[in-house]
């Protein structure tokens, strides 16, 4: 009768560990990509749900659908009032020149609250909002008057 004796079968374990772990360690890490897509189409949620919409800035649900702010406990908030989940890294870092952009109905981006009674918040410069993980850095950004928003 011919089969496997225990010897064997332990060193073909210890080969498919060791294929494993060095297979696992190939692959490559996509956090900051996903984690910038992530913001990126967060900040077009905000600017497409502003669209044609003049909102109340003095209502808080008003004020939360138009606006991003900056920051990962803000953005995990926001994700809890979402059926799809994402979970944003802990070792990714987000800064911005300002912690809260919001969008007009006609997807002007606004340094913080807006304001179209005397535009005083329009963004007049581009704004870049950078990514951080593990020394490595993606950059969105946000130009002025046309709300146009792209990674770099």
């Amino acid at each position: 009768m011919k089969s496997f004796t225990l010897i064997e079968f332990i060193f073909v374990i210890i080969i498919v560990g060791v294929l494993s772990i060095s297979a696992i360690n190939s692959l490559p890490d996509n956090t900051l990509i996903d984690n910038t897509n992530y913001i990126y189409n967060k900040i077009l949620e905000k600017k497409a749900n502003a669209l044609g919409f003049m909102a109340n800035m003095e209502n808080e649900d008003e004020n939360n659908s138009v606006c991003i702010v900056f920051d990962k406990n803000w953005l995990k908030d926001d994700e809890k009032r979402r059926k799809v989940k994402f979970n944003l890294s802990s070792r990714v870092e987000i800064k911005s020149e300002y912690k809260t952009i919001c969008f007009d109905y006609l997807g002007r981006p606004y340094k913080g609250r807006v304001d179209l009674l005397k535009f005083s918040n329009l963004l007049h410069k581009k704004t870049d909002i950078n990514i951080t993980y593990n020394d490595k850095y993606k950059t969105i950004e946000v130009y002025p008057i046309t709300g146009d928003i792209e990674i770099k």
